[in-house]
């Protein structure tokens, strides 16, 4: 199965479902983060500053439910979709109080973008579901094909 998120359009479209997503990040350049407000790559545990979900073409990897694993249901609503999107992105330096300092040249992998819900409109680069309903119904239907062995692609555009 292939689902594809259209970032541009705000739509995701998943067999015959059409779903509205978002991906408003929060960033220290489009001053929704402020300087205290550091955000640390996983893996590595690098600051940078939040950039959005990775154009291309990635797998999806898990359904997590809220049941099962006792997450912060305002920040991931009642499911976490897990994929293996990464990318390349820029470490910060940090000041003496721990605040960001100045953005350096040093790339390191981050990892870690999903698809959720979330009370909040924005997030640190996952695609946010418009409700928390929509995202019960694609990790629904997602987990059908990977219960049954089969790849989810998603393309990311």
């Amino acid at each position: 199965m292939k689902i594809i998120a259209d970032l541009t359009k705000g739509e995701l479209f998943a067999d015959i479902c059409k779903f509205k997503i978002s991906c408003n990040v929060r960033t220290l350049k489009n001053g929704k983060r402020t300087s205290s407000e550091v955000i640390r790559t996983i893996p590595g545990n690098f600051p940078y500053d939040p950039q959005p979900f990775p154009k291309g073409v990635w797998n999806i990897t898990a359904i997590e439910w809220q049941k099962d694993k006792k997450f912060n249901i305002d920040t991931y609503g009642p499911v976490k979709i897990r994929t293996d999107a990464s990318q390349m992105v820029n470490v910060w330096e940090l000041d003496a109080d721990g605040d960001y300092f100045a953005e350096t040249e040093k790339k390191v992998k981050d990892e870690a973008y999903l698809f959720h819900y979330s009370t909040s409109s924005t997030t640190l680069g996952c695609i946010r579901m418009n409700s928390a309903d929509d995202a019960i119904i694609l990790a629904g239907l997602l987990q059908k094909y990977l219960d049954r062995g089969e790849a989810v692609q998603l393309e990311v555009i």
